[in-house]
């Protein structure tokens, strides 16, 4: 009876652990590339960019670590939504970027569901979302951004806690899809297509330790 009892009191303990309304945890993900611009050939997108990238995600805030290989090495984002900026460190730099996330130099061309798009990640029906704008920076080469991101909604995401993150629109994602992209693919016209698909999911707690900034670094404002 005691053995039956404790088992119940074990499983009670785990399920409370790990039950809660938003997604939290580990997801791996496989980049591919296709240059659409005949001097940038693909392989070169998965040196300088990274071919694989691992999320740390909690409610308020999520890390996206790149495996790119170029001369600065590995690049890591920091998404602080409790703060409202981004941090960006790349490994062999002294330096950390940081920028509003509601810093939008974009034009938006549309957003929408499609009721009729879905694809299979890692064995479930995802819906999407397709989401074009137009940057009006002047320095920024890429015009046009056009993605569509499929999502499962057991990966939930708090659209309060992106309500500002408007930077590439995405709070207009995340209120609409109110859950994770576990697949995108991306069209920069004129420059290269990206898709980055989840290849595990693993839900479990994300220590704050991750968070920290490398305080060997210098932080700047790059808006």
């Amino acid at each position: 009876m005691k053995k039956i009892i404790c088992t119940i009191l074990l499983f009670a303990f785990y399920t409370n652990t790990f039950a809660q309304d938003y997604f939290e945890g580990q997801i791996d993900f496989k980049v591919e590339y296709e240059s659409l611009n005949i001097n940038i050939p693909s392989s070169y997108l998965s040196y300088v960019l990274g071919d694989l990238f691992t999320a740390y995600v909690q409610e308020d805030r999520y890390i996206i670590l790149y495996n790119s290989k170029a001369d600065k090495g590995w690049s890591k984002t920091i998404i602080s939504l409790d703060e409202g900026y981004s941090y960006v460190e790349f490994e062999k730099s002294d330096t950390i970027f940081k920028s509003k996330l509601n810093s939008n130099k974009n034009k938006l061309i549309m957003i929408k569901k499609n009721p009729n798009k879905q694809i299979s990640v890692l064995g479930e029906l995802c819906s999407s979302i397709s989401l074009k704008y137009e940057s009006i920076d002047s320095e920024n080469p890429i015009k046009i951004s056009n993605g569509v991101h499929y999502y499962n909604p057991k990966y939930r995401l708090n659209p309060e806690k992106y309500r500002i993150y408007t930077s590439g629109f995405w709070n207009l994602y995340v209120d609409k899809s109110e859950a994770i992209s576990i697949r995108s693919e991306h069209i920069y016209e004129g420059f290269f297509k990206s898709v980055s698909e989840a290849k595990k999911i693993e839900l479990k707690e994300i220590p704050d330790e991750l968070f920290e900034l490398n305080k060997e670094k210098i932080i700047v404002d790059s808006n």
